[in-house]
């Protein structure tokens, strides 16, 4: 597995990389202070499997004054949201600050360290983290798009959108279109996906709420439902909530 650690104390990121280096599972180790630069290199491509982050608001310190001040939790926020595949580890030397606080922004979150850095604690959330990876693997998508074959992880998908013979596949990044019909498609999107419309299919992770004949998304995009589909998509839809919830 591939770890970035992002805290602002030198002294904290040196004890956290010592330890994954002693981790057989841990293959690279990159660790950071600036936050806004670690958000730049995952754009550029350059992303692990895990990332530890501590959520203090030290951070805030480097946050220019033209932008909104933001904590560690808003910043993993932002980033899940553009790699939902990124699993993260909250880490904190503030034990109760933040108790309430982890889990109103939703992250694809695989536990909680405090300071000082338990290693034993640090091995088996990393173990979690390898496990829930090796589970996802198995939910994706080989699609071809554009004359190429593209692999999509299903979470990161938001919907899928039919138009003129085509179908756009709509993640946090971009918009891909392939050939194949919304109604192939359909059967190799899984359980979180459901058929509210003849032209959509959406993963309900990303729906915020249901409104009266749409679903309005996380990212505020709304997406109709058919009156044909009104009843299966809302059932469907609260039973995702309840199952989720459970």
């Amino acid at each position: 597995m591939n770890i970035a650690v992002c805290d602002d104390q030198p002294e904290v990121l040196d004890v956290v990389e010592n330890m994954l280096r002693e981790i057989p599972e841990v293959e690279r180790v990159e660790t950071y202070q600036d936050i806004r630069h670690m958000r730049d290199e995952f754009e550029d491509g350059k992303r692990p499997d895990v990332l530890i982050m501590d959520i203090c608001h030290e951070y805030n310190t480097r946050v220019p004054e033209t932008e909104e001040r933001q904590e560690g939790i808003d910043y993993a926020y932002e980033l899940n949201q553009k790699f939902p595949e990124l699993q993260i580890i909250y880490l904190t030397g503030y034990t109760t600050r933040y108790s309430q606080h982890i889990f109103l922004k939703p992250v694809n979150l695989v536990g909680y360290l405090t300071k000082p850095v338990n290693a034993d604690i640090l091995e088996k959330l990393l173990k979690i983290a390898k496990e829930r990876r090796a589970q996802e693997d198995e939910k994706r998508v080989t699609i071809m798009c554009r004359n190429q074959q593209q692999i999509f992880y299903l979470n990161e998908i938001w919907y899928l959108e039919s138009s003129a013979h085509r179908t756009m596949i709509h993640t946090y990044e971009n918009v891909q279109v392939c050939h194949d019909k919304i109604s192939d498609m359909e059967e190799r999107m899984g359980e979180t996906f459901v058929r509210c419309h003849q032209s959509f299919l959406v993963n309900m992770k990303y729906i915020r709420r249901v409104e009266h004949d749409r679903f309005k998304l996380e990212n505020g995009e709304e997406i109709p439902i058919s009156k044909k589909r009104y009843m299966e998509a809302r059932t469907r839809y609260f039973q995702y909530l309840e199952d989720a919830a459970s």
